[in-house]
């Protein structure tokens, strides 16, 4: 218990360092007499690193001062109901005083919650009814696409920022279902888990830009709400779980870059990624198993088209406008289309489970790695009347040239298509096709949605 218990005095740091050994994501702030007086959790703590708050601060500062507790008048069987019926990872047991004399852990009572492990769920079985949390989006809409077309049953969770339109094709399809809803609403996440063995977590603000217009909306959204997702997930009997995070956790640096190099981001966009990877990979409970992909910079034509992203956009002002600008040039990002994302996906959904449990794949292709001058380049030679305009100096620091060798080798991914291949796809949109010369309305441009 002493590891579990710090006093009111003690630091965020000081918490910090209690979690790190206990195992059991949380403390109890107690006073001298050990009576309680709250609860950090380690999403408080991430919470608190992402609006940057100072680490030397009093613990009470982010503590919950209203935590659900267990009294130790109460039987163990119904103990258990009440951890689960709270929808709490952690509960404190306490007296008639109100003094901390035990506690509850979800993962201790995991097997009581889900059930002995059968022989299906050995890890080899195929999913079959999967969520997609966000399946309305960019990624999301042509995932649906692609995992109907493969015979999966598929039910989306979506709030619908976007609007309707991307899904409208699917909605008479007897195999996909649509609920509109709020992932951080822990009723709404109890009923669309039902009947649920696996997990695609879309569901986020997406974008530096996007995300730096509320902060607050966007920790919430795109970390906070992880915790709720895979607490739920945990005692509805989630079998496999997708958390699709990014390459930008690399942020800037000077040399290639793989799974195990250090991370630095440079966005608070980047930042939610890497502590929401942290709480996916917190979870290793024997039936579960989670995955995190660290997505390229994504590019081609989607059901939900968007032109806020770098190829995209370049292709389609060359077109519109006959002129792109880049800032710098020099800076390396590796690029995958919104096609190969949903085969790297169907690749994590069709292997084992020993070969992706609690692993970080960067999804790419090593020779998708591009300079942003290359890019420019690659678009000026198939549309030679463009002007294309450097700017030295870089508004954008993100720099980072990353390997692809541990998904290759691992789930033997690689990319069908080319950064070349979706610029063709644009231009023919546009010319054979005659869409998107209105590229600039809201619809396309994440953060402008969003205002």
């Amino acid at each position: 218990m002493s590891l579990i218990i710090v006093t009111d005095d003690s630091s965020i740091q000081a918490a910090v360092e209690s979690i790190n050994r206990n195992g059991v994501r949380g403390v109890f702030i107690c006073d001298v007499n050990n009576e309680l007086l709250g609860i950090v959790m380690d999403s408080d703590i991430r919470r608190a690193l992402l609006h940057e708050f100072d680490m030397h601060a009093s613990v009470k500062t982010i503590m919950n001062t209203s935590p659900f507790v267990v009294g130790n008048d109460v039987s163990q069987t119904e103990r258990k109901h009440q951890l689960v019926k709270s929808n709490k990872m952690l509960v404190p047991i306490v007296d008639n005083r109100n003094h901390v004399v035990d506690y509850l852990y979800l993962p201790d009572i995991l097997y009581d919650v889900v059930g002995k492990e059968s022989p299906k769920d050995n890890g080899l079985s195929f999913p079959e009814r999967i969520l997609i949390i966000g399946g309305a989006g960019y990624i999301g809409s042509f995932l649906v696409d692609k995992l109907l077309k493969e015979g999966f049953k598929i039910r989306v969770l979506d709030l619908l920022l976007y609007g309707k339109e991307p899904i409208s094709m699917f909605l008479d399809n007897p195999d996909f279902e649509f609920i509109r809803g709020d992932c951080r609403d822990e009723k709404t996440l109890n009923n669309v888990l039902d009947n649920i063995d696996t997990v695609i977590h879309l569901g986020e603000i997406v974008g530096d830009q996007a995300c730096k217009i509320n902060e607050s909306f966007t920790i919430d959204i795109n970390y906070s709400a992880l915790h709720k997702i895979v607490d739920q997930c945990l005692k509805s009997k989630v079998r496999r779980f997708i958390f699709t995070s990014s390459c930008s956790v690399y942020g800037s640096n000077e040399h290639e870059v793989n799974e195990e190099s250090e991370l630095n981001p440079v966005s608070l966009y980047a930042r939610c990624k890497i502590e929401s990877e942290k709480v996916v990979l917190s979870c290793d409970y024997g039936h579960f198993c989670p995955t995190v992909l660290r997505l390229s910079t994504v590019h081609g034509i989607s059901y939900r088209q968007r032109f806020d992203l770098v190829i995209n956009l370049l292709t389609i002002k060359a077109l519109v406008d006959k002129k792109i600008v880049i800032f710098g040039g020099s800076q390396w990002r590796p690029f995958l289309s919104v096609s190969d994302v949903c085969e790297g996906i169907l690749s994590v959904l069709q292997s084992p489970c020993e070969k992706i449990k609690n692993q970080i794949f960067n999804l790419g292709d090593s020779l998708e790695n591009y300079k942003l001058l290359d890019i420019g380049t690659i678009i000026q030679n198939l549309l030679p009347e463009v002007d294309v305009k450097i700017i030295e100096d870089p508004a954008d620091k993100r720099n980072y040239h990353v390997n692809f060798d541990k998904i290759m080798q691992t789930l033997e991914f690689k990319a069908k298509k080319k950064v070349i291949d979706s610029i063709k796809d644009i231009i023919y949109a546009y010319r054979e096709d005659r869409n998107f010369s209105n590229y600039k309305d809201s619809r396309f441009h994440n953060h402008i949605s969003l205002k």
